[in-house]
């Protein structure tokens, strides 16, 4: 995992509101075109063999950035380190990056857990989307089908292994909400913890390209490893 620690030059609101967008356009400028496309599962949907998130505090930003594909993470931290770090027209200031591990080896049967923002929505009856809690049966049912595609587009072949997935603690405060560019209609997620049981093959997948959506686009489906 790529963590990427800079600072906005001033305050803005509106700049906030766009980072995602800012930080996404910074990646794919430097990743193959083709992980732009992405990779389409039979069903239609699209995955990516990418994923980050961000904290803004004050004027402080962090990225997490991870990647399948653990040369995409060398080539944005050689950007960094030629020409430092621009989203957009916004030049951030004292940016540094480090490398850390986030993978888990072989559980042998065990279990791990894993916390997050995953987004998943369902069509409502006047045609928008609702987004779900985690404790909602259907979050996290839409939350294994999306792993379960997601392994099988990228890796390609379908994961024959063990799956369990249980929600283990929730914020049940207000969801954060998670821009793209102007839009108006944001999406929901709720801070979650989630106990799951596989092959180290799937659970490293998930740590790696995130899962449900919004990953590689407004910061959402990042999962790291909880402490128990």
């Amino acid at each position: 995992m790529l963590i990427i620690n800079s600072k906005l030059p001033t305050t803005n609101i509106k700049v906030a509101k766009i980072l995602p967008e800012l930080i996404q356009g910074f990646i794919y400028h430097n990743l193959p075109e083709s992980e732009h496309v992405g990779y389409r599962h039979k069903t239609g949907k699209i995955f990516k063999k990418t994923n980050f998130d961000f904290s803004l505090r004050g004027l402080s930003l962090r990225i997490r950035f991870t990647s399948y594909e653990p040369k995409f993470e060398e080539l944005i931290a050689m950007e960094i380190l030629k020409n430092g770090l621009k989203l957009g027209e916004i030049h951030l200031l004292d940016t540094c990056i480090s490398i850390s591990s986030h993978r888990v080896g072989d559980l042998d049967g065990g279990s791990v857990l894993l916390k997050g923002y995953v987004a998943c929505a369902i069509q409502g009856l006047l045609g928008y989307k609702i987004y779900l809690e985690p404790q909602d049966s259907r979050h996290l049912e839409m939350m294994k089908t999306n792993a379960l595609q997601r392994f099988e587009t990228i890796k390609g072949y379908e994961y024959g292994g063990e799956f369990e997935l249980n929600l283990k603690w929730q914020n049940l405060y207000k969801p954060i909400l998670f821009y793209y560019g102007n839009n108006n209609a944001p999406m929901r997620a709720w801070q979650a913890i989630w106990e799951i049981k596989a092959d180290s093959e799937m659970i490293n997948l998930m740590l790696d390209t995130g899962v449900g959506g919004g990953c590689m686009s407004v910061g959402t489906g990042f999962l790291e490893v909880a402490e128990k």
